[in-house]
């Protein structure tokens, strides 16, 4: 993680120990998978075909999905980290962008993305594993950013594999 993805990183592990929940471990193929998904949101824009920010192209190598709000194709979302890392479980992903992310220049802000999860509850819910996630204990993250969009994702296991290559 650079430094931008690791104050994201560190910024959550604060916010999760003021509320008296274990911090995260440091994941090197949850923040692959991160940045990974980051560049494809910016670059290939795959919710311009009906999903959201959780959808992932067919430009690259991993099966597409168009993630909508009735969650669908939650598992195919959630499947990605042992799709595309070494990391062998599910992950769960947060986004943060602007609606006009492809065109800034201007990356994302960790202050204001970490802040604006913290103020929606269903992003929330995920960073302190509440409501649905409130049986989903997670111990692994990682960030990822690039231009305009960030992307964490949780695993339910440590990372103990070794990094992507």
């Amino acid at each position: 993680m650079n430094a931008k993805e690791t104050k994201i990183f560190t910024l959550i592990n604060n916010y999760r120990r003021q509320l008296g929940l274990p911090s995260l471990q440091a994941s090197a193929n949850l923040a692959y998978v991160a940045h990974t998904h980051a560049v494809d949101v910016v670059e290939n824009n795959p919710a311009v075909y009906g999903g959201n920010a959780h959808s992932w192209s067919n430009k690259g190598n991993w099966r597409p999905v168009i993630y909508t709000p009735d969650h669908r194709q939650a598992q195919l979302m959630w499947s990605k980290p042992s799709e595309i890392s070494n990391y062998k479980y599910y992950g769960f992903e947060i986004a943060y962008g602007f609606s006009d992310y492809r065109n800034r220049e201007m990356t994302v802000d960790p202050i204001e993305a970490v802040n604006s999860w913290i103020r929606s509850p269903a992003h929330k819910d995920v960073i302190i594993q509440r409501g649905a996630f409130q049986n989903t204990p997670m111990k692994a993250m990682g960030a990822g950013i690039y231009k305009g969009f960030a992307c964490v994702w949780f695993g339910q296991q440590l990372d103990t594999f070794s990094p992507p290559k």
